[in-house]
């Protein structure tokens, strides 16, 4: 019982300070700059996820449940296919990323699918931004995955029985509300988008390939408002 508490205080009043700090983003990053939100970012997100991570341990919480295992369950033949399709993902993923990087004509085209007021002031603008970026994504990739798919689902499950694909969509309408700072379109797409990831991880039963995919797909947006030539 304490256990269930403890989860989901925590998890609720991580939703709730996102919620306001939908509000403080803009003048945050106005303020602050890009590079000190990053920095302040990257360290919040890591804390909490190592605070999350520790009590995991505490309340020896086998580590299988939050997604902590290294590759599915032996036999379980759903739970390998959809982790060799979550490999081909990965691989095109990282073709698109290499692409998105070195080609000015991609980001051009690009650039109208990430122009909401908060993309522009979020996304990096140089390329010394665009470096820190990488610490986001990753940052983004690993805490977010452990928080929103492995823990935060772990937790709904010690309050209600529900199926594996409920799960995922409890998980995603969370992750959505979570990114409210983006407005009702980024709530949307981070919402499909989580719902998405959640349904890989609860088919697999293991968090690092979604992890690694949630990363990429931060990585890609990385370069898109970022002109390193007269032509881009």
């Amino acid at each position: 019982m304490l256990e269930q508490a403890v989860f989901t205080i925590i998890l609720v009043y991580l939703l709730i300070v996102q919620l306001f700090n939908a509000r403080l983003m803009k003048p945050m990053i106005e303020t602050l700059g890009r590079s000190r939100v990053y920095d302040q970012t990257i360290k919040s997100a890591w804390g909490l996820c190592l605070l999350l991570l520790a009590l995991v341990f505490l309340f020896q919480v086998p580590p299988e449940a939050v997604g902590l295992g290294f590759a599915p369950t032996e036999g379980n033949l759903r739970a390998w296919q959809f982790f060799f399709l979550t490999s081909v993902l990965i691989s095109a993923l990282i073709a698109f990323y290499l692409l998105v990087k070195t080609s000015p004509g991609l980001r051009r085209r690009l650039r109208p699918y990430y122009e909401l007021e908060i993309e522009r002031l979020l996304l990096p603008q140089t390329i010394q931004e665009a470096r820190a970026w990488g610490a986001v994504s990753w940052t983004a990739g690993v805490t977010e995955e452990f928080i929103f798919r492995g823990v935060l689902l772990y937790t709904v499950t010690l309050w209600v029985d529900v199926s594996p694909p409920m799960l995922a969509l409890i998980g995603g309408t969370l992750f959505g509300l979570a990114h409210a700072y983006q407005g009702v379109r980024g709530i949307l797409v981070t919402g499909l988008v989580g719902w998405g990831l959640g349904y890989l991880y609860v088919a697999m039963g293991i968090l690092w390939p979604v992890m690694v995919v949630h990363a990429l797909l931060d990585l890609i947006a990385g370069p898109i408002h970022v002109v390193d030539s007269e032509t881009d």
